[in-house]
C-alpha cells in the first residue's frame, strides 16, 4: 500500500530542521508532551496532499519563527507497485505568500497532481465541534473527502472560487461608483460559475451516495452509523433535473441577484452554500443534539467508510492522521478503532503522550518528540 518512507522537515512550525527514514507500511506513533509538536508533523504529512493542511492554514503561518529560511516538507512515498516518488511542498522564497509544489524535482502546476500521488484524511482534536460550527466548516470537511476520492475536485473549487471572487469585484465596484458593470465580462464569470458548480455538485453527491452505502454496510459494533445528507440548492436541484437545465437555473439566479450581491458584497447563491448533515440512525438525532463522545463516534464512522470508499476505487486506501488519538476514545472504544485499523493494512499515524494507550499495537513504529526533534 502507499505509504510514507521518509518525513523531512525544515524550517516547519516548531521544528528547524529533522528528518525521519526507514518508515515502513504500518503504524507510526508519535509520542511527546503537549506542545511537543506532535500535531504540526501530522500537519506537514497532511499538506502533502491537496489542500492547506488539517489546520487550513496560510503559507506564512507554517513559517518557523526562530529560521527565517523558507520552510519545506518533503517526504519519499512509495506506491502499492512498490514504485517511488519524492514530494515536495514549500514556501516560495520568491513569493513568501505562495506554495511550491514538487515531484521528483519537478514543478507541479497545481496541488491537484499531489492528489495522484498521496491521499490523507485525518482526525484531530480540533475537528470536535464539527457538527456545532458553522455549515462552512462542515462544507470544507466534505470537500476534502471529495477530493481525496476525486482530486480534480479541488481544481473545480479553485475555478468556482476564483470566477466567483472576480464576479464580486466587478459588482461591487458597481454598487460603490455607480457604473455599470460589463455584461460580457459578468456573463462569462457566471457561465463558468454555473458549469462548475453543476460538477461540484455532482462530485458530492456521487461521493455521498458512495459513502452512505460503505456506511450502511459496514459492521462497527462501536461506531454509530450514520446518515449524510447535503443540504444545497445545486445539489437538490441536480438530484432531479438534468446537468445542462440546471446548468440554465445557476445562470439565471446569478443574472437576477447581480444588484444584491453587489450590495451585500457575497454572493447570496451557489455551492459556497451548501452543508452536509449527518444523523445518528439509530436514534434519529442529529449530530448536533447528540453527546460529544456521540458526536466523536459519528465523524470516525465517517472517516472509516472513506478509508474504505477510496480503498475500493484506488486500490489502496489513504493514509490515515489520527491526532491525540486518547482525546477522542475511552479505552474501550480506542482498543476497537485499533482493530478496525489494523484492517486496513495501511500506514496509519497516531499520536499520545503515553506510550501504555498504544501497548496493544503489536505492529507499530514508535517516534518520540524532544526538543523539535523527531527521534
Amino acid at each position: 500500500m502507499t505509504h510514507i518512507a521518509s518525513l523531512t522537515l525544515t524550517a516547519f512550525r516548531n521544528y528547524e530542521a529533522t528528518s525521519i527514514d526507514g518508515l515502513e507500511n504500518n503504524f507510526i506513533v508519535l509520542i511527546g508532551e503537549n506542545g511537543a509538536g506532535k500535531t504540526n508533523c501530522m500537519e506537514a504529512i497532511s499538506i502533502l496532499s491537496p489542500g492547506r493542511g488539517l489546520r487550513g492554514a496560510t503559507v506564512m503561518e507554517c513559517q518557523s519563527q526562530s529560521v527565517k529560511t523558507p520552510w519545506a516538507v518533503s517526504a519519499s512515498i512509495i506506491d502499492k507497485d512498490g514504485d517511488a516518488t519524492r514530494l515536495g511542498v514549500g514556501r516560495d522564497p520568491q513569493k513568501p505568500d505562495k506554495k511550491i509544489v514538487r515531484a521528483d524535482g519537478d514543478t507541479l502546476k497545481n496541488q491537484q497532481e499531489l492528489g495522484d500521488v498521496l491521499r490523507t484524511i485525518w482526525l484531530t482534536p480540533q475537528m470536535d465541534g464539527l457538527f456545532l460550527q458553522g455549515g462552512s466548516e462542515r462544507r470544507r470537511f466534505f470537500d476534502r473527502l471529495v477530493a481525496s476520492f476525486d482530486p480534480a475536485h479541488t481544481g473545480r473549487m479553485t475555478r468556482y472560487e476564483k470566477a466567483m471572487r472576480d464576479r464580486l469585484t466587478l459588482l461591487k465596484a458597481e454598487a460603490e461608483a455607480g457604473n455599470t458593470a460589463d455584461p460580457t465580462w459578468l456573463a462569462a464569470l457566471e457561465s463558468i460559475m454555473a458549469e462548475t458548480s453543476v460538477a461540484i455538485a455532482a462530485a458530492r453527491i456521487e461521493t455521498r451516495n458512495r459513502l452512505q452505502y460503505v456506511i450502511n454496510h459496514a459492521t462497527l459494533s462501536e461506531f454509530p452509523s450514520a446518515i449524510i445528507d447535503l443540504s444545497g440548492e445545486v445539489e437538490e436541484a441536480l438530484s432531479k433535473r438534468t446537468a445542462l437545465s440546471v446548468e440554465d437555473m445557476v445562470r439565471d439566479r446569478l443574472i437576477n441577484i447581480r444588484k444584491a450581491d453587489g450590495h451585500t458584497g457575497r454572493t447570496n447563491f451557489g455551492v459556497q452554500r451548501t452543508d452536509m448533515t449527518v444523523t445518528y440512525n439509530k436514534k434519529n438525532v442529529g449530530a448536533a443534539q447528540c453527546s460529544t463522545g456521540e458526536q466523536k463516534a459519528l465523524l470516525t464512522t465517517i472517516i472509516l467508510a472513506h478509508a474504505r470508499m477510496v480503498a475500493a476505487r484506488y486500490g489502496a486506501p489513504p493514509l490515515l492522521l489520527f491526532d491525540e488519538v486518547a482525546a477522542h476514545f475511552d479505552k474501550k472504544r480506542r482498543d476497537a478503532l485499533f482493530d478496525v485499523l489494523k484492517a486496513f493494512k495501511t500506514q496509519i499515524w497516531l499520536s499520545g503522550q503515553d506510550r501504555e494507550q498504544f501497548a496493544n499495537l503489536d505492529n507499530s513504529h514508535i517516534l518520540h518528540i524532544h526538543n523539535n526533534v523527531i527521534l
